[in-house]
């Protein structure tokens, strides 16, 4: 991978260019590698898990750096997917590829967004989007001390937020979660067992 990525840098130094299409190939990387270090590690503490990297399943149109997911193929890939391979998966979010092979990426909330298309996809009890904050938050809390996180929202409330600046979510993200009616639970990393927000 670190081969590939230093050709490329070179190829883009050479052409004193960076087209969409390269700086998407070129963003797939680190996502690519930490997925693929992240199931070796859960690998080496006896877990049965295994790397796949979306670009096998997501399939989209070649819109760089904000691609369309067609849904069609792509949830038939996912299904067909996971119904022979029964380890712990660990995706790579944020790309996909165009069906021609060619690595695209989803945009802003690119990771949550691929997390809702593979569990819409799958029937999945819920969608979990772990952040740094607690939930979705009446505001700003850098901005607003008394700011606190909101238990639960309907998807049109989440929806409204997203669209006039919440960063915790984006609209992409909601949309596969509502046509399924799966709900999204918000969780903090850094405070796991706070409940969060679930949008429903």
């Amino acid at each position: 991978n670190f081969r590939d990525l230093r050709n490329i840098l070179e190829g883009i130094k050479l052409l004193l260019e960076a087209t969409p299409r390269t700086m998407d190939y070129v963003l797939s990387f680190g996502e690519r590698n930490a997925a693929f270090v992240i199931s070796k590690a859960m690998q080496g503490i006896g877990l049965n898990a295994e790397f796949l990297d979306a670009r096998n399943i997501i399939k989209t149109n070649r819109e760089f750096a904000s691609a369309r997911v067609n849904f069609g193929k792509t949830n038939k890939n996912i299904v067909d997917y996971f119904s022979d391979h029964s380890a712990i998966q660990v995706v790579t979010g944020f790309i996909g590829a165009h069906t021609g092979g060619l690595t695209t990426t989803l945009g802003r909330g690119g990771s949550d967004y691929s997390a809702a298309i593979l569990g819409a996809a799958l029937k999945a009890d819920r969608i979990e989007i772990w952040t740094d904050v607690d939930g979705i938050l009446t505001s700003d809390p850098r901005k607003v001390k008394k700011a606190f996180s909101l238990p639960q929202l309907s998807y049109a409330e989440a929806m409204e937020m997203s669209h006039f600046g919440a960063k915790v979510i984006y609209p992409p993200t909601i949309q596969p979660a509502l046509e399924a009616d799966i709900p999204i639970y918000i969780k903090n990393t850094l405070n796991p067992t706070h409940p969060g927000t679930r949008i429903h």
